[in-house]
């Protein structure tokens, strides 16, 4: 009589225990996690990646510039990977292209 209260116990337990929540509804918090990690963080970075990619391609002669350590010059020579920056009357500086911090831009051009 025993085993037959116990079967019919173990056979009652499965339908009478609440479900845990989908695999949806778990997964559905990393998601959200996700999706603001990435129009918070790697979406702007990557803005400011092709920024900067295409200022150091659109370097040219006579542009002002300065570098990463605060050098400010005129770049008289463009090579391909590398820029000469003229820094005084008779010094000259060879830098890599990544060594470019920013180009000043004349006033005239600021205004505008």
């Amino acid at each position: 009589m025993l085993m037959a209260h116990a079967a019919t116990l173990a056979a009652a337990a499965p339908a009478d225990a609440p479900k845990g929540p989908g695999l949806a509804q778990m997964l559905m918090p990393l998601i959200i996690m996700f999706a603001i990690i990435y129009f918070l963080v790697i979406m702007p970075q990557r803005k400011r990646q092709k920024q900067r990619l295409g200022l150091l391609q659109a370097l040219k002669k006579n542009d002002r510039v300065v570098t990463v350590g605060g050098i400010h010059g005129v770049i008289t020579h463009v090579r391909e990977r590398e820029v000469v920056v003229k820094v005084d009357d008779n010094t000259k500086l060879t830098l890599n292209r990544s060594g470019i911090a920013h180009v000043k831009r004349d006033d005239a051009e600021e205004q505008s």
